[in-house]
């Protein structure tokens, strides 16, 4: 069965619901993070994206993948809730070391040094701090497109974009995000 399927034949607290959201809650919940910036409020927009499906699992039809589907889901609640909440997490609230952040993702748990391994994570405390400073759209592109390595034409259907707007806020956002890491990488200079 494929998750439409699954999410067809769910009832009520049935094991086939949760195998989908087994299955795809890591992914979603690691992409709303990275356009909210915040591990509480990413936790809340996926769930409520998880209830929003399910409840209206009737009315659903195929048009795409589940995964396109449901990560379309998560942006519209997580733009909606950047618009409810306008303050992000200060820097100090950023935790490098928890599973799955960006910042994680760059640390090389072989590394014996000591020194190596506190770079590697003040790398990705800056990787974050200057993501972060991105427009919420051009986070979420950036995030399908390198971490999730879906093709230009799904990122334009999650985002509900056209392909040229989507190209052009991956380059854009690549651009911000290299000109944003450029004082650390040149002199060491923190991200603010």
């Amino acid at each position: 069965m494929d998750d439409w399927d699954l999410l067809q034949s769910s009832q009520e607290g049935g094991k086939a619901y949760e195998e989908i959201v087994g299955k795809h809650y890591q992914s979603a919940f690691l992409f709303a993070r990275q356009i909210l910036g915040d591990d509480h409020r990413a936790e809340d927009v996926v769930q409520k994206a998880f209830v929003n499906i399910y409840v209206a699992r009737d009315r659903m039809e195929r048009r795409a993948k589940f995964r396109t589907f449901l990560f379309r889901v998560v942006t519209n609640l997580a733009l909606n809730e950047l618009k409810r909440k306008k303050p992000h997490p200060s820097l100090s609230e950023v935790h490098p070391d928890q599973d799955g952040g960006i910042g994680s993702s760059f640390s090389d748990p072989s590394t014996k040094s000591p020194q190596a391994h506190l770079e590697s994570q003040e790398l990705g405390q800056m990787i974050d701090a200057a993501l972060q400073k991105l427009p919420p759209k051009h986070r979420a592109a950036l995030y399908l497109r390198e971490y999730q390595q879906l093709t230009y034409a799904r990122i334009a259907e999650v985002l509900e974009a056209s392909m040229n707007e989507v190209k052009i806020w991956i380059h854009r956002g690549r651009s911000a995000l290299q000109e944003n890491l450029k004082p650390y990488l040149d002199r060491g200079e923190s991200i603010s």
